[in-house]
């Protein structure tokens, strides 16, 4: 759980990086790209997790095949 803190924090500093040279450099699309893969990455990492130890989480998924 601590590797995924750590990640998750590391991800939003980023995050918050493109946000500020957004605003400073007045370009609302800067840096989408790797905004979208950052968050694409975190969200597959997270389900990866929930899907190898649900705990109780377990009785509100549903595995499709």
């Amino acid at each position: 759980m601590n590797d995924m803190r750590k990640r998750l924090e590391e991800a939003a500093a980023k995050l918050a990086m493109i946000e500020a040279t957004r605003e400073s450099s007045h370009n609302p699309a800067f840096g989408e790209n790797t905004e979208h893969l950052i968050i694409s990455r975190e969200i597959a990492e997270i389900e990866r997790n929930i899907l190898e130890d649900p705990g109780d989480l377990e009785r509100f998924l549903i595995r499709i095949r």
